[in-house]
């Protein structure tokens, strides 16, 4: 019994490293397309930056982080943040030069416009808002 507690805890622990290290990699990706990538080619300093990876078909994405994303952009104004939605059928390139894995990818930037965190999933409203005020 203590044996299969043990390896619980050694596969949950390398689980969570091998997470982390692909989130440090698409965070050290995202920091090197932002010096050329089109997408925020309009984008005005000083205005955090959410960058949304989805696609047609992703049910999450529609029923749960859209909602979320289009409340977030009610509540704050074009003068406090920029959303940029990207499909990554249509625009593969782009979700490689993100190195997007997985949708729905949120890519949350600074008002400087570099990568401050990502989130691979679904992720809530206060988690997004409380990222926006830490940036």
């Amino acid at each position: 019994m203590i044996e299969r507690a043990v390896l619980t805890l050694v596969l949950l622990t390398v689980g969570v490293l091998v997470y982390r290290w692909c989130t440090r990699c698409q965070m050290r990706q995202a920091g090197a397309a932002i010096e050329i990538d089109p997408l925020l080619a309009d984008c005005r300093p000083g205005i955090p930056i959410i960058v949304y990876f989805t696609t047609p078909t992703c049910a999450p994405c529609r029923f749960q982080q859209t909602p979320v994303l289009e409340q977030l952009q009610r509540e704050l104004d074009a003068d406090h943040l920029r959303l940029i939605r990207v499909d990554a059928t249509e625009d593969p390139d782009a979700a490689t030069r993100w190195g997007v894995f997985s949708v729905p990818t949120l890519f949350v930037l600074d008002p400087e416009g570099q990568p401050r965190k990502v989130f691979n999933g679904v992720v809530g409203l206060d988690r997004l808002k409380q990222e926006l005020q830490a940036s």
